[in-house]
């Protein structure tokens, strides 16, 4: 999947073993593989996954799971670090402001970010417009708000 690959090319050259089931992306060692192609002889059925989610393709463009923001977060140092009150406010879906970055590895573009303890928050962009550091396109808040 070539959208994936890209957009684990900006945080690291680490690759990683996927498969894709439609427009979606599994992170599935050759076990796993094996076995969805066993079923898919038998039964003659394709499952709907496998592994972990890594992310899926939406309007042309991919959307990253948190689990592949984590493994990134492993691998990567293309980070900003945030302090106790960023972090709380991040979680509830609000961009990052300027005085609230205690450390950044990156000067522009797609950032993991990451609270003081460098634990995977979600992921941003740049933006430096304002007061605003870093727009929030993702963040482990948002499956809670979803689900009200």
């Amino acid at each position: 999947m070539k959208e994936l690959d890209e957009f684990i090319s900006v945080f690291t050259e680490k690759k990683f073993d996927y498969i894709q089931i439609k427009k979606r992306a599994f992170l599935a060692d050759s076990e796993m593989i094996e076995l969805m192609e066993k079923i898919r002889e038998k039964e003659g059925l394709l499952p709907e996954h496998i592994g972990i989610f890594l992310g899926e393709i939406k309007k042309r463009e991919f959307k990253p799971s948190l689990a592949l923001l984590e493994l990134l977060a492993e691998h990567s140092d293309r980070k900003v670090f945030v302090n106790d009150k960023a972090e709380w406010l991040f979680l509830c879906g609000k961009d990052l402001f300027k005085e609230s970055v205690t450390k950044c590895n990156a000067r522009s573009g797609l950032v993991l970010v990451q609270n003081k303890k460098d634990e995977n928050l979600g992921y941003g962009r740049i933006m430096r417009k304002g007061r605003v550091f870093a727009m929030n396109l993702l963040d482990r808040g948002d499956f809670l708000r979803r689900e009200r």
